[in-house]
Parts: C-alpha cells; sequence; structure tokens
C-alpha cells in the first residue's frame, strides 16, 4: 500500500525550478484563454441576448465596446502598478475582480446591467492582461523568451478557437447566461496554479508614485473619443453632444500629453516611441485588432441575420478563422526563423488585406466559400502579425520596463478592436440605412415613415420591427426582409473595404517602421 502510495505521488507533476517557467505559462494562458474567449465568444450570442433583454444593435456594440474599453484605457496604469507593487499581485487581483464580474453578468436583466458588468470584467481583465506577458517574460531567459511568449499566445488563442464555439453551444444548447458563468470555475483553476508557481516581480527602478493626471486624462479623453464616434449616426455629427465629446477627447488627450512631459513619474514613457521596433510592434497591433474587432461582430450578424444561421452553427463557421490563428501563433519562431520578423509581420497584414478583398464580395445569397477563403486568410496573418508585434514590442526594452511596455502595447491592441467595432459601425449603421431608405422608396413597399424607421431595427431583433412586419401583408414582408438583407450586404461590404484599407497601414508600418538589423 505504501509503496503504491509513493509511486502515485511521484506521479503527480510537482513544480520544480526546471520546469517552473512552464507552469508559469499555463497558469497565465489559463487566465488567457478566459479573456480571449469573452472578447470573441460574446459575439455568437450578440443576437440571442438582443431578443432576450431587448438591446438594440448599437446597445449590442456596447455590451463589446464596453469590456473593451475598460480593458485598454486602464492597462497601462495596471501596468505600472504591477512595475511597482508586483505583478502577481496585480494579475491576482485582476482575475479575482474578472470572476465576480462574470457571474454578475450572467444574471443580467437588463442592456444597462449587462453593460456595467461588463465594463468590469474589463477592468479585471486590464489588470491581469497588464501583469501576465511580463510575468511571462520575466520566467524565461533571454535567449527562450520568444518560445515562451509564442507558447504563452498559443495557449491563451485556444479561447480564441473555442470561444465562438463555447458560446454558440452554451447559447443554443443551455441559455447566453452560462457564457459568463462558465468562466467562474477555470479562473479559479488560474488562482490556484498562479499562487503555486509565479514569483514575485517588481521593476526596482522606479518609485511608488502613480500619474493620476494622466490616468484621468487619457481614460477620459479615450472614452469620450469613442462615445463620440458611437454616437455621430444616431444623433448626428453637427449634434451638440457629439460635438462636445470630440472636443472634450481632444483636450484630455492634449492634457494628457503636456502631463506626461512634466510629470517625473509619467503613466507612459513617451520616448519609448523612439524605439522603432516599439512603435512599429505597437502601430501593427493597433491596425491587427482593428480588423478583428470589426470582422468578428460584423461577420457574426451576417452570418445569423443574413443567412440564418444558429449561434452552434455560427461557431463552427469561425473554426476555419480561429484554427490557423492558434496554429500560426505557435510556430511563429518557425515562420519569423524562415522569413525574417520584418517580412513575416508584412507577410501577416498583406493577408489580412486580402481576406478583407474577398469579404466585400458577399451577398445574401453567395454562401460559405467566400466566408470560409476570407476566414482562413485572416487567421493565418493575424495569427503571424499579432505574436510577433508582442515578441519585438517586449524585446525592444530592457526587462524592467515590462508592465509599462505590455501595458501599453495592450492598451494601443485593444483600441484597436474598440474604434474596429465604433468606426467601422459608424460607417456602416451610416450605408446601412440611406441604403435602406434608397431601396424602401424605390420598391415602393407599403410603409409610412414610423414603419419605416421601426424596420431598420429588423437586424437587431427589435420587438417593434418584428410586430411591423407581422401586420404587413405576405407579399410585402417578404419585400421588406430582402430590401434588408441588401441594405445590411451593401453596408457591410463597403464597411470590409474600409477595414481592407487599414490593414494596408498595417503593412507599411511593418515595412517601414520595424528595423530589420534589430529584429531579424
Amino acid at each position: 500500500m505504501g509503496t503504491n502510495t509513493t509511486k502515485l505521488a511521484n506521479r503527480v507533476p510537482t513544480i520544480t525550478e526546471q520546469n517552473r517557467k512552464w507552469w508559469v505559462v499555463v497558469a497565465i494562458g489559463i487566465a488567457g484563454i478566459l479573456v480571449s474567449v469573452d472578447f470573441n465568444g460574446l459575439t455568437v450570442a450578440l443576437p440571442t441576448i438582443g431578443r432576450d433583454l431587448g438591446i438594440s444593435t448599437t446597445g449590442l456594440q456596447w455590451t463589446i465596446n464596453a469590456y473593451l474599453l475598460a480593458f485598454a484605457a486602464p492597462m497601462v496604469a495596471f501596468g505600472r502598478l504591477s512595475d511597482i507593487f508586483g505583478r502577481r499581485r496585480v494579475l491576482l487581483i485582476g482575475i479575482t475582480v474578472f470572476i465576480a464580474a462574470s457571474a454578475f453578468a450572467g444574471f443580467s436583466q437588463s442592456e444597462l446591467w449587462l453593460v456595467s458588468a461588463r465594463v468590469v470584467q474589463g477592468l479585471g481583465a486590464a489588470a491581469f492582461f497588464a501583469a501576465s506577458l511580463p510575468i511571462v517574460s520575466h520566467a524565461f531567459p533571454e535567449k527562450e523568451r520568444g518560445k515562451g511568449i509564442a507558447l504563452w499566445a498559443a495557449i491563451s488563442g485556444l479561447g480564441l478557437a473555442a470561444g465562438p464555439l463555447v458560446g454558440g453551444v452554451l447559447t443554443q444548447m443551455v441559455s447566453w447566461r452560462w457564457f459568463f458563468f462558465f468562466n467562474v470555475p477555470l479562473a479559479a483553476v488560474a488562482v490556484i496554479l498562479t499562487l503555486a508557481a509565479v514569483r514575485e516581480s517588481r521593476d526596482e527602478t522606479v518609485g511608488h508614485h502613480v500619474d493620476f493626471g494622466g490616468l484621468v486624462t487619457v481614460t477620459g479623453g479615450l472614452v469620450a473619443l469613442v462615445l463620440a464616434i458611437q454616437q455621430g449616426d444616431t444623433l448626428g455629427w453637427g449634434s451638440p453632444f457629439v460635438i462636445g465629446a470630440l472636443g472634450a477627447a481632444v483636450l484630455l488627450l492634449a492634457a494628457f500629453f503636456v502631463i506626461e512631459r512634466r510629470t517625473d513619474d509619467p503613466l507612459i514613457e513617451l520616448d519609448l516611441f523612439a524605439n522603432r521596433d516599439f512603435l512599429g510592434a505597437n502601430a501593427v497591433g493597433f491596425v491587427v485588432n482593428y480588423g478583428f474587432g470589426a470582422l468578428l461582430f460584423y461577420m457574426t450578424l451576417y452570418l445569423q441575420n443574413i443567412l440564418d444561421y444558429s449561434p452552434l452553427r455560427t461557431g463552427l463557421v469561425f473554426l476555419a478563422f480561429t484554427v490557423p490563428l492558434v496554429a500560426l501563433e505557435a510556430r511563429t519562431n518557425d515562420v519569423s526563423a524562415r522569413l525574417g520578423v520584418r517580412n513575416s509581420m508584412v507577410g501577416g497584414m498583406a493577408l489580412m488585406a486580402v481576406a478583407f478583398v474577398f469579404l466585400t464580395r458577399v451577398t445574401p445569397t453567395s454562401g460559405l466559400v467566400t466566408v470560409l477563403v476570407a476566414l482562413v486568410l485572416a487567421g493565418t496573418g493575424i495569427g503571424v502579425a499579432y505574436t510577433l508585434s508582442n515578441t519585438v514590442g517586449m524585446g525592444a526594452l530592457p526587462d524592467a520596463k515590462g508592465g509599462e511596455a505590455s501595458g501599453v502595447l495592450g492598451m494601443v491592441r485593444l483600441l484597436g478592436a474598440v474604434f474596429g467595432v465604433a468606426v467601422t459601425g459608424a460607417l456602416f449603421k451610416t450605408l446601412e440605412n440611406e441604403k435602406l431608405a434608397e431601396l424602401l422608396v424605390k420598391a415602393g413597399a407599403a410603409l409610412d415613415a414610423s414603419d419605416r424607421q421601426e424596420i431598420k431595427g429588423l437586424l437587431s431583433g427589435s420587438d417593434a420591427a418584428e410586430a411591423t412586419l407581422k401586420h404587413l401583408a405576405p407579399e410585402v414582408e417578404s419585400q421588406v426582409e430582402r430590401i434588408v438583407h441588401v441594405a445590411f450586404v451593401s453596408a457591410f461590404g463597403r464597411a470590409m473595404l474600409l477595414c481592407m484599407a487599414v490593414s494596408i497601414l498595417g503593412v507599411i508600418a511593418a515595412y517601414f517602421i520595424i528595423e530589420a538589423a534589430s529584429s531579424e
């Protein structure tokens, strides 16, 4: 009996100094899976949530952007705090907040409730993410750091692969609420492994002063800017609210740059951007996530509202995007060893641009072939460019600046996703409304002005739009549905054209900013 117990104990994995770095990657990677799942998995459930809670398309955008904005804006502050007070401590606080907010989101009864929970989720995710990358970087010797970051990205990327599928299965088989409840047990495992494997680290070269002036101005400026972009189409670009929000954004962001130049302990050391590799990595990260955020949000609406796919089938379609993404994240070292870091990033961004070219060609009846080709190309390109932007960005600065570097990289990338949804969304809504009004007039549909306004909410699943359709004659109802689909696809194609243009900017940034000598 004693011998068997000893043999069993010997087989149980234990943490040693030789394998600690791998345990660190697993611990941080599990939490990273959750953050990734909550970023892209929820998009599959959005149409169902909209119908269940009566949320408009704009409200659904806020369930994504509230999370991303709360994730992005304070990330630099959390990076600085992790450098000062300890990265392990900040990471654990972040995971704990994320767990509580996930449970709260699962019980949502209204748009305000859900969006508020998503804000708190984003804050927890920001604290976790700002500390995670420097922890992984610190756990590996310099010559193995690229391998460690690539492995961490691959494990975290499993959340990108599983997110749409998990969201689809839970939404269709159980309830969208379990998409949030699902986080709690996995996050608890991440906490236990972090306590066991991760050692505390901090930047001993900085003081304990926190730049609250910089934190308030950059957060307020970014929130005001996103609000202005999102409300521009709804209220009108000349409305007092939009003009005021844009003015506030300009003033606050200008104040932020002045404060950062004058304070001894800035939230962001602006001189970091004099390093071309760091600047280029941030530019590529922004562009990658711009396209990523827009693609996930609007592709979900296309698949479910135009092609009438179920949440589960939508999740399965997204595997064409996430599987190559995760596979390439794990093999970026091999790719960059053959082609060079800069050439690999340029190639990844170019594939992303080509993917958006394909998406400009979709129609209400084009089926899956075009979509699948585009998703495979986008997943392949993003898988290479995203991971290398992490590696190049973290490698460009000293280890002591790991928290700050990670915070800046994370903030810029997530702002890319925020702007991808907000800017593309503003363009999309404008184009869709114009096309819808034009087609309704041309068709001579038997609708008065109020009915036409309600029909514009059809794709968001609003009760008013559905009720309006039910009162129409069957032949008119069918005609209106076709018109709405054509308007959506027309706006979708032109919005994807904008994403293609932004991706080309990423190609230019990677080629002309990244220095080949220091990154290859």
